[in-house]
């Protein structure tokens, strides 16, 4: 009976310090409501400031000097509210039209931007690039990580992660909420930066296209590496005050760990606009280059391998797929038809969180939520914006 009753206590203590060790990842896991989309902001916890400058300066136009259709305008921000959206706001040349929240939300509430984080992360290594941080776009992660200095897997150039190509492993294949389950252990754990570099290839980089979070982390890393900065005080710096935009926070893995880089920006809409309008002015704001120009242009040009992404970001109508509408619960790509231009650009993340960018139409089109789409049609608000165009002239 002694042996067994030791054998208890045994047990119990190593039960008990595995707890201790794994209580942060234990917390997370007993308090997920179960859906990355409509978790509270508050579960996200700790997190890490990004300190903006906040000054609201887009200029708003009266009801008389609206340049695209009021009746277009009203019809997009109605398919916008029969979609759960929370905001809706449309800037054209630099001039919002268009500027609407639902479900108890006003200009000062954040949502969370999902994928969208990882286009701002594309503009955020072009400032690296231009402080000579990174030397280029087709030097070896290695040359930054150096765990994987002298590893097949930091042959994987910046240029290929960047175009979702560098081979790397997927850290899951769905967003099934198992205790077991590595992606979920990833999420709620207590070291992001970590379980990257346990990934492994299952592509020679550069021969395929696969979107992929673990590629956008990576690079993540490698600006922290090479600017020898916390990834939000950086982005503070490099986009988040230049940009006059309010505080923002970013998912930490643990008090004074790593934020995750491919998601999870905890923003306002209202900033994603200025977000969008400072790619389609190539880089300006207020007179001052704050990414170079050249940086935009290449992150908006086809990959060699797709034509619908670039560098972190999407391009055109090739990834939408054809059909009437996606179902409830769901923000698949779907659409009867294409956009109504060839030049769209969108900032795209899980659950209908949207900047869609046209150049040609000086055209920035915002669209957050806290719920998920009831029958989403990819293209149908940029389209109906699009129509209302009052002065559709002809780019020279």
């Amino acid at each position: 009976m002694r042996k067994v009753v030791t054998a208890l206590v045994l047990l119990a203590a190593v039960v008990a310090g595995w707890a201790v060790s794994e209580r942060h990842y234990i917390q997370r896991y007993l308090t997920f409501q179960g859906d990355p989309m409509v978790v509270p902001l508050e579960w996200f916890d700790p997190v890490d400031r990004v300190a903006g400058r906040q000054d609201d300066d887009l200029p708003v136009a009266s009801v008389g000097a609206l340049t695209i259709d009021s009746q277009a305008l009203e019809a997009a921000a109605g398919f916008a509210e029969e979609q759960n959206s929370q905001a809706f706001i449309v800037v054209h040349r630099g001039v919002v039209q268009l500027e609407r929240y639902w479900q108890g939300a006003d200009r000062d509430t954040r949502f969370n931007p999902q994928s969208m984080s990882k286009t701002v992360l594309g503009l955020l290594m072009g400032a690296a690039l231009a402080e000579g941080y990174v030397q280029g776009v087709d030097d070896p992660v290695g040359n930054y990580v150096h765990e994987w200095a002298d590893d097949p897997r930091g042959a994987i150039s910046i240029r290929q992660a960047l175009g979702m190509a560098g081979g790397l492993e997927q850290m899951a294949t769905s967003y099934e909420n198992s205790f077991f389950s590595r992606g979920t252990r990833y999420n709620f754990g207590d070291d992001f930066n970590g379980m990257i570099l346990e990934l492994g290839l299952v592509d020679p980089p550069g021969t395929r296209f696969e979107y992929n979070n673990e590629e956008t982390n990576l690079l993540g890393m490698v600006i922290e590496r090479a600017t020898g900065r916390r990834y939000a005080s950086y982005l503070a710096e490099k986009i988040w005050q230049p940009l006059k935009l309010a505080d923002a926070d970013m998912y930490l893995d643990r008090a004074g760990g790593s934020v995750m880089k491919s998601c999870c920006i905890f923003s306002r809409p209202y900033d994603w606009a200025k977000l969008g309008q400072l790619v389609l002015d190539r880089g300006r704001y207020e007179g001052r280059q704050v990414i170079p120009a050249g940086w935009i242009d290449a992150m908006i040009t086809p990959s060699v391998l797709v034509q619908h992404y670039g560098y972190q970001i999407w391009l055109g109508d090739g990834y939408v797929q054809p059909g009437p509408a996606a179902p409830a619960g769901s923000d698949r790509a779907v659409a009867p038809e294409g956009y109504l231009t060839d030049d769209m650009i969108v900032f795209l993340g899980f659950g209908g969180q949207r900047v869609w960018i046209s150049p040609r139409h000086e055209l920035v089109i915002v669209r957050g939520t806290a719920r998920w789409p009831v029958s989403w049609v990819e293209t149908r608000i940029p389209n109906l914006i699009i129509k209302g165009l009052a002065d559709r002239e002809t780019p020279a």
